[in-house]
C-alpha cells in the first residue's frame, strides 16, 4: 500500500530563506581560534542573533530580546546578552568572521568596474566616517552624550563593506584614524602586485602621509582639492580628448605642493549641472575621466550609511563599552554583505531583480543624455552607464526581514518578492 505524501512535510523539507541567507556563515565560528564553549549562548547562536538584531527595527537590546527573544532556540537573558556585548573575545571573534564574509562577498559579487580596463591593476575603495547616537549609559561630556564614530570602507567593485576603525576620544579626526590604521591596514588585504586606490573627502589630505602610503604599500589617494591650496603647475598630462569617457574634463595638470610633493589635479565641469570640480590625486596614470568617475562613485558609501540608518534603523550605539561598539559595527558590515550575497543569489537562481527601480535609473540617465545632447554638451560615456543599485530597496529589506522571521521556504517567499517588485 502506497503511503500518502504529507504536503506539510514536503514544505518543511524545502530550503528556507533563513537557511540560505545565513549559509555564508556556516562553519566560520569553528574556523576561528577565538571560539569557546559557552553554556549561556553558543558563539553560533550569538552570531545569528547579532545579525537579526540589525535586521529587526528595534530601538534597544532589551526591546529586541522582549519582542524577538522567544523565537530563538538559545534566547539569552538580559544579563547574558549584555555581558556578551562587552566581551573582548566575542568582539575579536566577530571581527574575524566579518573579515571572512567580506572575502566571500568579493569572490561572489559582480564587478561594477569590470568595463574600465585601465582599472585592472587596482582595487578601489570609498572610505568615510559614519556617526550615530551614543548608548543610553554612555558618560556625558559637558552635559551631553557624544556621538559614536565608525570608519568604513566600501569596495567600489563589489560594494562589500568593511569596518576599519572605531573613533576614539570626543570626535577623532579622519586623518588621525588613517594614520592609526597605517599604510598596511589601508591596503585592506589587497594581493601583492595590485594597487590600492582610496577615494576620500578633503579630510584625508596629508601629502606626507600619502607619500608614505604610496612608497610602503602602493596605496594611492583621490580627493577633492581644497579651496586654499597653494601649488605650482609643472606641466600638463596628455589625455585623449576623443575618448568619450573624458568628456567634461577641462584640464589635467601636474602640480607641486609647497612641500615639494608631485601631485595631479583633474579639472572637470559636469555637463548636466554646469558645476566645476577639482580632483586631487597622487595617482598619475589613469585617464582623467576615470578619476572623475571614481570620485563620483564615492557617494555610494554615503548611500550605504543611509541604508544602515534609515532602512535598518541603526541610529544608536548598542552598548557603552568599546567592545560593544566595535561588535555592533562588525554586525552591520556582516549584515550588509549577507544581503548583497543573497540578493545576487536571487538574481542568479530565480531571475529576481528590482526591474522597476532599474528602469527608473535608466530613465534618469536617458534624460540626462538627451538634455546634454540638446544643449550641445557631450556627456562622459561613464555617466551613460546604468549602474546597479547602491542600496537595498525598502521592499527587499522588509521582505527579507519577514521571510527570515517566519522561516519561509524560499519557494514560497520568492514569488512574493517578485510580486512586490512588479506592483509596488
Amino acid at each position: 500500500m502506497r503511503k500518502k505524501l504529507n504536503p506539510m512535510a514536503i514544505a518543511y523539507s524545502l530550503p528556507t530563506v533563513d537557511q540560505l541567507f545565513f549559509q555564508p556563515l556556516t562553519g566560520l565560528v569553528a574556523l576561528s581560534p577565538r571560539t569557546r564553549e559557552c553554556p549561556g549562548v553558543s558563539d553560533e547562536a550569538w552570531l545569528r542573533l547579532g545579525v537579526q538584531r540589525v535586521i529587526e527595527p528595534v530601538v534597544s537590546g532589551r526591546g529586541f530580546l522582549q519582542e524577538h527573544g522567544p523565537r530563538f532556540e538559545q534566547a539569552p537573558s538580559n544579563g547574558t546578552y549584555f555581558a556578551a556585548l562587552r566581551s573582548m573575545r566575542r568582539s575579536n571573534l566577530i571581527r574575524d568572521i566579518s573579515r571572512t564574509v567580506t572575502t566571500q562577498a568579493n569572490k561572489q559579487l559582480p564587478d561594477r568596474l569590470a568595463d574600465i580596463p585601465e582599472l585592472e591593476g587596482y582595487e578601489c575603495f570609498a572610505m568615510d566616517g559614519h556617526w550615530h547616537k551614543a548608548a543610553a549609559h554612555d558618560p556625558k561630556h559637558k552635559e551631553q552624550r557624544m556621538a559614536v564614530g565608525h570608519f568604513y570602507s566600501l569596495d567600489l567593485r563589489r560594494h562589500a563593506l568593511r569596518h576599519m576603525a572605531t573613533g576614539r576620544g570626543l570626535h577623532e579626526h579622519d586623518m588621525s584614524v588613517l594614520k592609526r590604521l597605517k599604510p598596511k591596514g589601508l591596503r585592506q588585504d589587497v594581493p601583492k602586485g595590485q594597487r590600492t586606490l582610496i577615494v576620500y573627502d578633503k579630510a584625508c589630505i596629508d601629502f606626507d602621509y600619502w607619500k608614505r602610503c604610496r612608497q610602503e604599500c602602493a596605496v594611492y589617494f583621490l580627493s577633492r582639492a581644497k579651496e586654499d591650496m597653494v601649488y605650482d603647475c609643472v606641466g600638463e598630462t596628455e589625455w585623449d580628448q576623443s575618448d568619450w569617457r573624458n568628456h567634461g574634463v577641462t584640464a589635467d595638470l601636474k602640480i607641486k605642493t609647497r612641500e615639494g610633493h608631485l601631485m595631479r589635479i583633474v579639472f572637470y565641469t559636469d555637463p548636466r549641472t554646469g558645476e566645476s570640480y577639482e580632483f586631487l590625486t597622487n595617482e598619475m596614470d589613469l585617464p582623467p575621466g576615470v578619476i572623475v568617475e571614481l570620485y563620483r562613485q564615492r557617494w555610494a558609501v554615503e548611500k550605504v550609511f543611509d541604508q544602515l540608518k534609515n532602512k535598518l534603523h541603526e541610529k544608536k550605539a548598542w552598548g557603552s563599552s568599546p567592545e560593544a561598539k566595535e561588535t555592533q559595527a562588525h554586525f552591520l558590515t556582516i549584515t550588509h554583505n549577507l544581503m548583497l550575497i543573497y540578493e545576487a543569489r536571487l538574481e542568479q537562481e530565480h531571475g529576481i531583480k528590482n526591474e522597476a527601480e532599474d528602469k527608473r535609473r535608466a530613465k534618469r540617465v536617458e534624460e540626462s543624455v538627451e538634455k546634454c545632447g540638446i544643449e550641445g554638451k557631450p556627456i562622459s560615456e561613464l555617466l551613460e552607464r546604468v549602474q546597479r543599485a547602491t542600496q537595498r530597496s525598502v521592499k527587499f529589506v522588509r521582505w527579507i526581514r519577514h521571510a527570515i522571521r517566519d522561516r519561509l521556504a524560499e519557494a514560497t517567499a520568492v514569488p512574493r518578492l517578485r510580486l512586490l517588485y512588479s506592483q509596488l
